[in-house]
Parts: structure tokens; C-alpha cells; sequence
């Protein structure tokens, strides 16, 4: 069985953050096996946004999908209006299951990110 994981960033009108997108899904995708189908979505601003990444990674051959969001706070979008995206989603293909993963959040494994950032800002 065939699980699509779609990295739901927040989207961003500046190419960069597309950019960064594609370099962490690129990343994810190098890094799991074949039984992954893996997709980058953007909630606001940019393509694909996320039910045209559902119906892609559909195309391909998920039977499954999980929507990974790339976000560190439990805010709005989280709450309200992914699980509506979903919501409509699952209507869409009812033969699919989709289920939205844990945001980032406070994960410890942050700690290791953030001061290695600091030891580079270091003079």
C-alpha cells in the first residue's frame, strides 16, 4: 500500500519560501522508501495548494495520505482550517484515508536546530 505524505507549509509570496518547500520535500523524499509518495502544498499563495497536492498524490497511486504541516503553533490554521480542507477532501475520495499529522510544535528535537543556528550567529 502506497501512503502520500504532503508537507504542508503556510505559503509565502516570496519565491524563497517556495524554494525552501521544495528543498525540504526533495529532502523527505530522498530520505524514505519507495512506499512513500511524498508532496509539497502550500496553505495560502502559492500551488499547489493543498487539495490539488491530495488529488495529485491520489493520481499517483496513494492509498493513503498524511499531511505532515510544517507549522510550530496549534493557531487557526490548524485548528479550523485544515481540518475544513480535509474535511472536503475525505468527501472527495472516500476510498482514501487522510489524516492530518502533529504540527511541529515544541518538539525537543528543535533544541538541536536552534543552537547550532546560534553557534553559526556566533562572532
Amino acid at each position: 500500500m502506497k501512503t502520500g505524505v504532503i508537507l504542508l507549509s503556510h505559503g509565502s509570496r516570496l519565491p524563497e519560501a517556495q524554494a525552501t518547500l521544495h528543498k525540504i520535500t526533495s529532502m523527505v523524499a530522498a530520505g524514505v522508501d519507495e512506499q512513500f509518495l511524498v508532496e509539497g502544498a502550500a496553505l495560502q499563495f502559492n500551488q499547489p495548494d493543498l487539495p490539488a497536492a491530495v488529488a495529485r498524490i491520489i493520481q499517483r497511486g496513494a492509498e493513503k495520505v498524511v499531511v505532515v504541516p510544517l507549522f510550530l503553533y496549534m493557531g487557526l490554521h490548524m485548528q479550523r482550517d485544515i481540518p475544513e480542507i480535509l474535511a472536503a477532501e475525505k468527501n472527495r475520495y472516500p476510498g482514501v484515508e487522510i489524516s492530518l499529522a502533529e504540527h511541529i510544535g515544541a518538539d525537543p528535537r528543535l533544541l538541536n536546530i536552534i543552537m547550532d543556528r546560534v553557534r553559526r550567529a556566533s562572532f
